[in-house]
C-alpha cells in the first residue's frame, strides 16, 4: 500500500500543479491580449469593455479635434494664398500693360535711331578695312561670307577694292565679284 500512496503522491506535483500553472498563464495572457487588467474577473467584460470604449472614444474625440483644427488652419492658408495670388496676378497684368505702353512709345524712336546707327556702323568698319593693307583685309574677307563682304567693301574706294580682291582666294573673289556686279 505504501507503494500506491507514493504513486498517488506523485500525481499531485507531476500532473495537477503544472495543469494549474498552465491555466493561470493562459488566463493572464488572455486578459492581457484583450486589454483587461491582469487580475480582473473573466466574466466582467461589460465594465472593462465600457471603460476601454470610453477611453478609446475620448482618444478619438481628441484626435478628431486636432484633425479639425488642422483642416481649419489649412483652409485659412489656402484662402491667404488665393488672395496673394490674385494680388500678384493684378501686378503682373499692370506690369505687362506698362511694358506694352513703353514698347509703343519707344518703337518709333528706336526705329529712327537704329537706321542711323546702321549707317554709322558701316562707315567705320569700311574705314578700318580701307586703312588695312590689302593682304590683311583679303585674309579676313576670305573667312567671311561673300554677302557680308559686299556690305563692307561697297564703301571702300575702287583702287583699294581691286587690291583687296586681287589678294583674296580665287573662288571667294569670283563670288564677291558676281555679287558686286549684280548690285
Amino acid at each position: 500500500m505504501s507503494e500506491q500512496k507514493t504513486s498517488k503522491q506523485w500525481i499531485l506535483p507531476l500532473v495537477i500543479i503544472p495543469f494549474i500553472i498552465i491555466l493561470l498563464t493562459a488566463y493572464f495572457v488572455l486578459n492581457y491580449a484583450n486589454g483587461r487588467p491582469l487580475l480582473s474577473l473573466p466574466f466582467d467584460t461589460e465594465k472593462t469593455a465600457k471603460s476601454t470604449a470610453t477611453s478609446n472614444d475620448q482618444e478619438l474625440v481628441k484626435r478628431l479635434k486636432v484633425a479639425n483644427n488642422e483642416i481649419k488652419k489649412l483652409r485659412n492658408e489656402k484662402e491667404e494664398q488665393k488672395q496673394t495670388l490674385q494680388v500678384k496676378e493684378q501686378e503682373i497684368t499692370k506690369l505687362i500693360s506698362e511694358r506694352d505702353q513703353l514698347k509703343k512709345a519707344s518703337a518709333p524712336a528706336a526705329s529712327t535711331t537704329s537706321t542711323s546707327e546702321k549707317k554709322t556702323k558701316k562707315t567705320p568698319v569700311s574705314d578700318v578695312y580701307a586703312e588695312m593693307s590689302p593682304k590683311e583685309a583679303a585674309l579676313i574677307f576670305n573667312e567671311l561670307s561673300p554677302t557680308e563682304v559686299v556690305s563692307i567693301i561697297e564703301n571702300i574706294d575702287a583702287e583699294q577694292q581691286a587690291a583687296i580682291i586681287a589678294k583674296m582666294d580665287a573662288k571667294k573673289a569670283a563670288a564677291l565679284t558676281q555679287l558686286l556686279a549684280s548690285e
